[in-house]
């Protein structure tokens, strides 16, 4: 348990234990320096924990603030007579305490370093809503399938980087965050499709993660994992790549993180029964040209408003390209965002 996740529930207990009044919530301050104040909350009369974030009335967003996740309510409160704004992300369910207190704490440590009242509540709200996804996803671990699909973006992030910085890379990161396409920036999409082992076959999802219209350029990634004594877990790989972001591009770390936790993946995660591990064997993809068989939205039938379906690469070969091919596509990437 870390120190902050520590004191948390510590003050927590304290706030339990502290005498009731005709006020909605119980509260112990943090003794964590930020622009807005940080306190563990118990709401009155359910006695349900909070973390509560105080700032002056003054900074509150013009729209109220409203979030319900699965388990995990954001409310905006508003004291004119107080000059007060707070923010009260309440656990609503209490099976899901361990995962509250590891979302509180995550909270603090991503919003305590803004530099403003309305900085902070921002990023506060944003966070939340990755969590939301999340908690919403169900999971307490990511699947054995689900890692390699992760894996191997982080794979293409990777390369990405090389080529664009992580900066633009962790922007062009739209997998997560419900995009079309797992990467796209400036006219260039990527679509990643990892895989373990000796498999040959492409799975294609729906109509439109092959869907090129209004692009330049549309590529299918294939980073092939080996299972091996040299490989690492998944945790081990995002923090070597958190590791380089904060060297390289500390401003993109937020956007990283927000978009694994909305990928389903969280801090401590689970490993497979077999605690799998695995290092990426080859990188090699397919160039999706106007003769590359798939389907889309637009080629099918009117009538056919959804689709799955199969590719076998040994089919594909005159669309394949290497990594260095990949390479170039990523440096399209780079420029303004279209």
């Amino acid at each position: 348990m870390t120190p902050l996740r520590a004191e948390l529930t510590s003050k927590w207990a304290e706030a339990a234990l502290a005498e009731r009044g005709d006020r909605e919530w119980r509260g112990v301050a943090l003794s964590v320096p930020a622009v807005v104040r940080f306190l563990a909350g118990i709401r009155e009369p359910d006695g349900h924990i909070a973390l509560l974030i105080e700032a002056p009335l003054a900074t509150a967003p013009a729209t109220m603030l409203r979030v319900n996740a699965d388990g995990v309510s954001l409310t905006d409160q508003r004291e004119p007579h107080e000059k007060l704004f707070r923010v009260a992300v309440t656990l609503e369910r209490e099976s899901l305490r361990d995962v509250f207190e590891v979302l509180a704490t995550d909270i603090v440590e991503v919003v305590r370093p803004a530099t403003t009242s309305g900085q902070a509540i921002e990023t506060a709200v944003s966070r939340l809503e990755a969590w939301q996804a999340f908690l919403r996803s169900g999971r307490r671990g990511l699947s054995r399938e689900e890692q390699i699909g992760l894996l191997g973006e982080l794979a293409v992030l990777q390369l990405l980087a090389r080529e664009i910085g992580y900066d633009h890379a962790v922007e062009a990161w739209l997998g997560p965050l419900d995009g079309i396409h797992d990467f796209s920036r400036s006219g260039t999409a990527i679509e990643v499709k990892g895989v373990a082992g000796v498999g040959s076959f492409l799975r294609i999802s729906h109509l439109d993660q092959l869907e090129s219209k209004g692009l330049s350029v549309l590529a299918i990634a294939r980073p092939r994992f080996r299972e091996g004594p040299e490989g690492q877990s998944i945790s081990a790989f995002v923090n070597a790549i958190r590791e380089d972001i904060d060297r390289a591009a500390p401003t993109a770390r937020r956007g990283f993180d927000d978009r694994l936790l909305r990928a389903g993946f969280m801090d401590g995660d689970r490993q497979p029964p077999d605690s799998a591990v695995f290092f990426l064997d080859n990188m090699y993809g397919f160039e999706v040209r106007s003769d590359f068989p798939r389907l889309t939205g637009s080629s099918v039938p009117a009538e056919i408003v959804d689709a799955s379906y199969t590719l076998d690469e040994r089919t594909l070969a005159r669309f394949r390209i290497e990594a260095d091919g990949l390479a170039r596509f990523a440096k399209m990437m780079d420029g303004p965002n279209a």
